[in-house]
């Protein structure tokens, strides 16, 4: 092997890439990755972002592939660089999200003797990428530059689906690294195969096809029961696509709509015909309405009392989960893989059917319901309960909007009654966020807050890091979902904040408006709603769970290149969010809210909502 060999080897990687649809590349520095960064830097085609710190470089591409629906890379070099992506790769492969990871290492004759900078890293991320690819070390052999090209394509496929998901692929280098240009006849026979081997290629994955009997088993189920509710938790941005005929299915079927923040159903123009719930948390409480049937689409609800009131209730739970088992309770009637959108399409079109197939016969001045298998392959006495139970139903979604209404006075209420709490800041940040922008929601409190503001109103993408739930990299993936074309506003806490400092870093290759909204409310007062702030742990639990960050977001954040200001007020942080998004770079915005402003509203509307139902309890007594 020569450098000319090796540098054309690692240029037809790099075409391969650009080939097959890749057009962002995130980078780290590094010695044993400079064949692939020099031909990468030589392909037109890819966009390339330099991040020192490879955790925060993997979230960015994390952010990058999230907002678009198309696979980033990464690139970094051999030994620990690979390790830090390990938290990125883990959310991604369990949010379902694309990422394309190569990682330079020793060649073979360096492993496991002591060489410098040297470690195992085949199948370094285990279990967490759908595919590992060994690409081996270069050779002058064009069988091997095929090999390098099909591998590179099968695991471009891979990540793209039908279980999207990170790959891995690892590539061993021999010294001399720098590029070095043909000067034998063979190596200019080898360049020339190469490229030979370069064009366009039609990236198609298989898809993840919902089984047609199971659809069918699902229409019946909802025609057959009047009292359901449809679910929706955390979804892709894409599936806001799917709106139209999410919001049909549940007019068609009768059943309220509760649809989560990361949804893609909560903002944006709702249909008249559709009943809204989006106060569970409250509702939840009540232990009533007792819906016996559920459609969950997506992740299960992040609402604290969701738990329970579902384990109270027992309904028959069918979830349509995507590629995704999504069942951590294990107590789904049934969990329907496959590509949901196309799941909703098929199950409302079955509904349909089965209401043609119960339309009445009319004999005369007399009316009969035609008995017998409808066109949809249902009993038409599933229609026959489902006419009759029409006035139920309507009875039904009235209790729902009652009860909805009681919530909504109730969280007002309580929003009015603790000044410098979360949801008034979070209110007022995600409502300065012009159409179309995009919102991306940080774990832990802010994503439970966000529940609780009014819906509706501008459409908004919004994203979230609900595959593994945690509060790393919220800066850099934020930063990252900038690629996508639209300002992002990002809201976290002071923790989150913290821990992802060095996402700041990364949030100076955003390529949008970028607003990043710090609630401050001195530690991570989520511990506080937990069993663990009743335990009598004393100064213990300040120190070890609260973890008060104790230190100045606005200072930190221009000490690292970005805007910052600090905004006290709710009509303060509105101003300060719609500033930032209309200009260009990044803005931090320090919003210090009350210490236990999130628990004293929930506390507080949880009181006023069900004042009046122990009052109707007591009456009925």
């Amino acid at each position: 092997m020569t450098a000319a060999i090796q540098t054309i080897w690692s240029e037809l990687l790099s075409a391969t890439l650009a080939d097959a649809g890749i057009t962002t590349c995130v980078l780290s520095p590094g010695s044993r990755s400079t064949p692939l960064v020099a031909a990468l830097a030589g392909e037109p085609r890819l966009e390339l972002v330099t991040i020192i710190d490879e955790r925060a470089a993997a979230f960015f591409a994390l952010g990058v592939a999230r907002a678009t629906g198309r696979p980033a890379a990464l690139v970094c070099t051999s030994g620990t660089a690979g390790a830090h992506y390990l938290p990125a790769i883990i959310e991604a492969s369990l949010a379902g999200i694309p990422l394309v990871v190569l990682t330079a290492d020793r060649p073979p004759e360096l492993q496991a003797c002591g060489a410098s900078q040297t470690i195992d890293q085949v199948h370094l991320y285990g279990g967490f990428v759908r595919g590992a690819f060994d690409l081996g070390a270069p050779v002058g052999q064009v069988p091997a530059l095929r090999g390098l090209r099909r591998k590179l394509i099968q695991a471009i496929t891979l990540a793209n689906g039908p279980h999207a998901g990170p790959v891995h692929l690892e590539v061993p280098l021999r010294k001399p690294l720098e590029p070095a240009v043909p000067t034998t006849d063979d190596e200019r026979a080898f360049a020339r195969a190469a490229l030979a081997l370069r064009g366009a290629v039609a990236i198609t994955p298989p898809r993840l096809a919902v089984d047609p009997t199971a659809l069918a088993a699902l229409a019946a189920a909802i025609a057959a029961e009047p009292d359901g509710l449809i679910v929706v938790g955390a979804m892709p941005a894409a599936f806001a696509a799917h709106r139209d005929a999410m919001f049909a299915l549940a007019a068609r079927s009768g059943y309220p709509v509760l649809a989560e923040a990361g949804s893609q159903l909560r903002f944006g123009a709702r249909p008249a015909g559709v009943t809204f719930v989006d106060h569970v948390d409250l509702i939840a409480i009540a232990q009533r309405p007792a819906p016996r049937l559920i459609l969950q689409v997506g992740a299960e609800p992040v609402a604290a009392s969701w738990p329970a009131w579902l384990a109270t209730i027992t309904p028959r739970r069918w979830v349509l989960g995507g590629a995704t088992w999504s069942d951590p309770d294990s107590a789904a009637h049934r969990v329907i893989l496959g590509e949901v959108g196309e799941a909703i399409i098929a199950v409302l079109a079955r509904l349909g059917a089965v209401e043609r197939s119960a339309a009445p016969a009319t004999f005369g001045d007399r009316e009969s319901t035609v008995p017998g298998i409808g066109a949809s392959g249902v009993p038409t006495q599933i229609a026959d309960r489902r006419s009759s139970s029409r006035i139920r139903t309507g009875a039904w979604l009235d209790t729902w909007r009652t009860l909805e209404a009681r919530a909504i006075a109730a969280r007002d209420r309580a929003v009015e009654a603790h000044p410098r709490n979360e949801v008034a800041a979070v209110r007022a940040a995600i409502e300065a966020v012009p159409p179309g922008g995009v919102l991306q929601i940080g774990n832990s409190l802010p994503i439970r807050v966000v529940d609780h503001l009014p819906a509706g109103g501008s459409p908004r993408t919004v994203l979230t890091q609900r595959g593994a739930a945690g509060i790393d990299g919220l800066i850099a993936s934020a930063a990252g979902a900038t690629h996508g074309g639209q300002p992002v506003l990002l809201v976290l806490g002071d923790v989150s904040f913290a821990h992802d400092l060095g996402g700041l870093l990364a949030a100076r290759c955003a390529s949008a408006p970028l607003a990043i909204v710090v609630v401050d409310n001195r530690g991570g007062q989520i511990f506080a709603g937990l069993p663990v702030a009743r335990a009598g742990l004393g100064h213990a639990f300040d120190k070890h769970f609260i973890t008060a960050p104790e230190l100045d977001p606005s200072a930190v954040a221009v000490a690292l290149g970005a805007s910052a200001l600090t905004a006290a007020s709710p009509a303060a942080i509105g101003t300060a969010v719609a500033t930032a998004l209309a200009t260009p770079g990044v803005t931090v915005i320090h919003a210090p809210v009350s210490v236990s402003g999130a628990h004293d509203v929930r506390r507080t509307a949880i009181e006023a909502f069900a004042a009046p139902i122990v009052r109707d309890a007591r009456s009925n007594s």
